[in-house]
């Protein structure tokens, strides 16, 4: 059985472990600013940017707003009476017109306008509007069923960001992201909180579009390189402390 002072050692070697994990942590304080992964792996995917109903199927929802949405609680303040607002909507989708003389309803309208291309009720079908207003005050929606075509249209003006248009730190993202998709080992980038993502879905180089976007979605608790070492080594320490007590309740009781 090894001596009393044997296992002292041991406990003290087991004393200097335990804190493992808070080591990690100081050593990536000491090295500088935590640079975090965002939870969202993205990949950018080639895409066959002269298909119509590609371009509708993925991105119409991006471009378009549902009659209801004008009255949820982050947007309501954009408008001045969205109830109203609303129904009007509602009315000019069912009917392919609607009529309004209230002013800050068409106030509304036109600031719908200036942020969606699109209406729809549900996310399969799309429609067209236009807002026109009167000598005497009437404002008027007019509605069209979209076509693929049409929403593509809008997709390809609105949602497609050259590459040489990027800046510097956003084409830097897109090569990791874009090198990640062709790994047969990897599957999407992951970037850093630093790391700006381009700020459009759609990428075009070299004549080549790319789909950006999100294709996976990782739980971690981001924890500092060496946290899993470091618990391991506490592990160990937990273990080192058992062991040399029990050495020296051991040599206590022999006398």
């Amino acid at each position: 059985m090894p001596s009393t002072n044997t296992a002292i050692a041991i406990m003290l070697v087991g004393l200097v472990l335990v804190p493992g994990p808070a080591y990690a942590v100081a050593v990536e304080q000491l090295a500088g600013e935590d640079r975090h992964r965002s939870a969202a792996g993205y990949r950018a995917d080639s895409i066959n940017a002269t298909n119509d109903t590609l371009l509708a199927e993925r991105y119409a929802g991006r471009l378009t707003e549902q009659p209801e949405d004008i009255q949820a609680r982050h947007v309501r303040g954009n408008y001045e009476i969205p109830n109203r607002t609303r129904a009007v909507l509602d009315r000019a989708i069912e009917n392919d017109s609607a009529t309004t003389h209230s002013d800050a309803v068409s106030a509304d309208l036109y600031t719908l306008a200036r942020n969606a291309t699109f209406l729809t009720h549900e996310f399969d079908t799309y429609y067209t509007f236009r807002i026109t207003r009167d000598d005497n005050g009437t404002t008027t929606v007019r509605t069209d069923r979209a076509s693929d075509a049409e929403i593509a249209a809008a997709v390809r003006d609105q949602l497609v960001v050259e590459y040489t248009a990027l800046t510097d730190a956003e084409q830097r993202t897109f090569q990791k992201i874009r090198n990640a998709t062709t790994d047969p080992d990897d599957y999407a980038y992951r970037p850093y909180q630093d790391e700006p993502v381009p700020p459009e879905p759609v990428v075009e180089r070299n004549g080549t579009h790319y789909a950006v976007g999100v294709a996976s979605h990782t739980d971690d608790f981001d924890f500092p390189t060496g946290f899993l070492a470091g618990l391991a080594a506490s592990g160990i320490g937990i273990t080192c402390i058992l062991v040399g007590g029990g050495i020296s309740t051991w040599n206590l009781i022999r006398g």
